[in-house]
């Protein structure tokens, strides 16, 4: 994690932690707040659920429609009203539009399926976490049981002076609510901005003997890393002269005493 988005992990795990309770309070006492989540979370699918609903029933009501024009053409073709060429040319476009309808049909029956599941998701989060009311610890089986994954963003330094982070947690069943805003423990809010010894720039420490921006500690220890291979490759070289030299030696003494 690089500095700028790094937390202390106690500030991340109070977080967390009042996060979840918080939530299982309101889906055990809070009934008027669990409707208004369920709203929030499902209104714009519930929308457009319904538009597609309408959408569903117009496209099966043209498929029986068409259904009865195939059988009413192949009818004329047999009794001989139509000719051949006009049948052929009539029930391509039949065809052609049924087989867009089906696709259609195949889009709009997915999309409402994953309404239907975001809607019975949040009934599941919620149901799940009214089990974790009053959580004193976390450990990673609770973690893992109800959160996918969690995201850190950038140190912000407010007006007053004091640092503030965001974190998103994204939840089981019903992914991101609503981002969290913490305020820093002393590690980081005790230490004020310097300049940077290499290029000036103004950065916030992650520790009292921090001398470099992020950007010049990357440059900087990666030159180190350079440094150390170029002086491991210059010990290999010279340990093969020296090592060619003994075997020259050697090989010079053996033939002088023959």
């Amino acid at each position: 994690m690089c500095t700028a988005h790094s937390i202390e992990a106690r500030d991340l795990f109070n977080a967390v932690l009042a996060d979840i309770n918080r939530f299982a309070d309101m889906a055990v006492n809070d009934e008027k707040a669990v409707r208004a989540i369920e709203r929030r979370l499902t209104e714009t699918d519930q929308s457009r659920a319904k538009s597609l609903e309408k959408e569903k029933k117009k496209l099966n009501k043209r498929l029986a429609e068409l259904d009865r024009l195939f059988s009413s053409l192949y009818e004329d073709k047999v009794m001989e009203r139509i000719t051949e060429r006009n049948f052929e040319m009539m029930s391509g476009k039949y065809q052609k539009e049924q087989l867009e309808i089906e696709a259609r049909l195949k889009e709009v029956t997915e999309t409402l399926n994953d309404s239907y599941e975001k809607s019975q998701g949040v009934r599941d989060f919620l149901s799940l976490i009214r089990n974790y009311q009053g959580l004193k610890e976390l450990d990673a089986t609770i973690i893992n049981a109800l959160i996918d994954k969690i995201l850190v963003s950038e140190r912000e330094k407010l007006a007053d002076g004091t640092v503030r982070q965001e974190i998103k947690i994204y939840y089981k069943f019903i992914g991101f609510v609503g981002e969290l805003h913490i305020t820093p423990t002393k590690r980081w809010t005790a230490l004020k901005p310097k300049n940077c010894t290499v290029c000036g720039v103004e950065y916030v420490p992650s520790s009292g003997i921090s001398k470099y921006c992020p950007a010049c500690a990357k440059r900087i220890q990666r030159e180190k890393s350079n440094e150390s291979k170029r002086r491991s490759r210059e010990r290999n070289r010279r340990a093969c002269i020296e090592l060619s030299a003994k075997n020259d030696r050697l090989t010079l003494s053996s033939e002088m005493d023959d």
